[in-house]
């Protein structure tokens, strides 16, 4: 496999030169099989990847497999590392250079899709005699789907939840959440409260507490594709059934008030109020408890952390979330057929997908992956396992965005979130409250539902 890891700086020169290194290729040389009978002929497919070192171990293993009964095939693999794949692969493709192939997000599917990028995986489907819906579990399609048409294979997450170091819990003397009790947000921040500590063993509330000196944080909610889950346990909508947007509800405001709370009012997460010199996460074991995606399993095993899980918590109603990240194939590939073969092996088979549930990259799609997912003597154990199932499976917690109008964000996303952006970093900076933006933010993000796009 010929690997090409770009920074910023190579990728900006190379994505000019429409004939260049990056150039879609294809080897006219047929191997020959046993016997003398002319074999399958030698492809190359071209794969952009993205998400850094752990995430590219885990395909070039499936890569690996995949060759053994397709050694015809060859990958030409580009990973763009600390950039915006997005925007990396739109710059590829109007340089002459786009993959045959390529690791999207849940947040840029739609937008790709309605830039006509993407290839509508319904007609491959259909003509594929191994592919069997009743084989995998529902909702799993939801970010890929658009115009009631697939637009990618899920590769890697799955339900979102709340992630605990026991032995942090241990240390401060306090019992494990239970995996199939919910807590609330009152009862979060309660703990929170009793595993922050500062450089100087103080919490807060302490007299001597230094909000610019915390070593131990005790809660980092998710905010992110998190952020969705407080909005709708607290009875906040996203996205309404008529196409608006309420975020100037009182329960909006609530929501996005108490999330910047949690660090410039209580201390207990981190804020960019406080800027902190380390990561704050489970890996590096100064977090107590955190919102985190089935796609961390293996990572969070990598660093050696003794953990568990519980549902993300609650303020009026238990909501559960939970998505999954493509492989795309690109509309004008040479090989699409060649490409979505890979992906489907990579996305939907036993052999394939066995490698995401083995190295911690994904909550198994496939029913028949259930057993070894929750039996995987990695950590968590067992019933911490069984609470990624618990979220996506129960039908009277499941949420998604769009889930009232039948399309994940509309298909708008990325451009949502690069809209929102600006915004959420005055709120926890803690440079305006929610009430102060609502209005503006929710004019923006209808007008963007609508259209994509503001102006």
């Amino acid at each position: 496999m010929a690997r090409h890891n770009l920074s910023r700086r190579d990728f900006m020169r190379v994505s000019g030169v429409a004939a260049g290194s990056l150039a879609l290729a294809a080897c006219a040389v047929a191997p020959v099989a046993p016997g003398g009978d002319m074999g399958p002929e030698a492809i190359t497919i071209n794969f952009f990847n993205r998400g850094g070192a752990f995430i590219e171990g885990v395909m070039d293993t499936q890569m690996e497999l995949y060759r053994e009964s397709n050694p015809h095939v060859e990958f030409e693999i580009n990973a763009v590392a600390g950039y915006s794949h997005q925007e990396a692969l739109l710059l590829m493709i109007s340089a002459g250079t786009g993959p045959d192939c390529w690791f999207d997000a849940n947040r840029t599917t739609g937008m790709l899709t309605r830039k006509g990028v993407t290839t509508d995986l319904e007609p491959y489907l259909a003509a594929d005699p191994t592919f069997n819906e009743d084989d995998y579990v529902p909702n799993v399609w939801i970010a890929q789907t658009y115009d009631g048409k697939r637009w990618g294979l899920p590769w890697d997450s799955g339900a979102m939840c709340l992630g605990y170091d026991k032995d942090i819990f241990d240390a401060a003397g306090l019992e494990y959440p239970a995996p199939d009790v919910w807590l609330t947000w009152d009862d979060v921040l309660e703990l929170a409260l009793q595993l922050t500590i500062d450089l100087d063993g103080n919490k807060p509330g302490d007299a001597g507490f230094e909000p610019a000196r915390v070593a131990q944080y005790g809660f980092k909610p998710g905010l992110g594709h998190g952020r969705y889950t407080y909005l709708w346990s607290n009875n906040a909508e996203i996205v309404a059934e008529d196409g608006t947007m309420p975020m100037d509800t009182d329960e909006f405001i609530q929501t996005m008030n108490w999330l910047a709370d949690l660090g410039l009012e209580h201390y207990v997460a981190p804020s960019p109020a406080y800027e902190t010199a380390a990561p704050v996460d489970m890996r590096s074991k100064n977090l107590a408890m955190q919102h985190i995606g089935a796609w961390s399993i293996g990572r969070i095993n990598a660093a050696e952390v003794n953990w568990g899980t519980t549902q993300v918590p609650y303020n009026q109603t238990p909501v559960s979330y939970g998505h999954y990240s493509p492989l795309c194939v690109f509309s004008r590939s040479s090989v699409q057929q060649e490409a979505y073969d890979f992906i489907k092996f990579a996305c939907c088979s036993f052999d394939g997908q066995k490698i995401l549930v083995d190295l911690g990259m994904q909550q198994p799609i496939r029913k028949d992956l259930r057993e070894q997912f929750l039996a995987n003597p990695e950590g968590p154990d067992g019933p911490s396992r069984q609470v990624f199932y618990d979220a996506f499976e129960n039908m009277d917690t499941f949420r998604w965005p769009g889930d009232t109008i039948g399309s994940y964000f509309g298909g708008w996303y990325q451009p949502l979130l690069d809209y929102w952006a600006p915004y959420n970093d005055q709120l926890f900076l803690g440079e305006v409250r929610w009430e102060d933006i609502a209005a503006e933010v929710r004019a923006g993000s209808e007008q963007i539902l609508a259209t994509g796009e503001l102006g």
